[in-house]
């Protein structure tokens, strides 16, 4: 008998703003589509680890301003970003473009955070911690882009009928 398993992402999006900015994505939803009994059972009792997805996030505002953006979930398990009651997901940002000018990603507590450090091109995304966009300091701008890489991953069970894992990812845009 095969059985199938519904994989989904869903994103949600939110603002704190003192001035005009809007946040658009690339999509809304990320489906994984269907993994049949003979994917998982080849994955034996291992993590099942789906392949990597990417979302672009643009923020554009109406005059220049510090953006920083949010990230958190209506679905949080030990500190991450679950997927289902058995995965995770890990999130990566990077590619972070200001007005068509290459920088840098650094993490934040806080909406009033101090920068701590000089930023990498890659940053680990860290459950209701946020992003900070630098080139030596916080840079301000009006088009703020950067991409998220989210990979998944869940335990793999048995599975007698028709599941549907689901992670959610939320971002809150602070822009000053």
């Amino acid at each position: 008998m095969k059985y199938r398993v519904a994989l989904l992402m869903a994103l949600a999006l939110s603002f704190n703003v003192k001035s005009e900015c809007q946040l658009m994505t690339s999509q809304q939803t990320v489906s994984y589509g269907t993994l049949s009994a003979a994917e998982r059972q080849a994955a034996k009792e291992q993590d099942v680890e789906l392949p990597e997805r990417h979302l672009q996030l643009t923020v554009n505002c109406d005059k220049p301003q510090r953006v920083r953006l949010f990230f958190s979930s209506s679905l949080p398990k030990n500190n991450a970003f679950a997927f289902g009651s058995e995965g995770r997901m890990k999130v990566t940002a990077m590619n972070a473009v200001v007005d068509d000018r290459e920088v840098l990603l650094t993490p934040v507590r806080l909406p009033e955070s101090a920068i701590t450090n000089a930023g990498n091109n890659r940053m680990a995304v860290t459950l209701d911690e946020g992003a900070a966009f630098v080139a030596g300091d916080e840079v301000s701008g009006q088009h703020f882009s950067l991409t998220l890489a989210v990979s998944s991953y869940f335990k793999n069970q048995p599975v007698t009928e028709k599941m549907t894992y689901r992670g959610n990812l939320q971002i809150r845009v602070d822009a000053q």
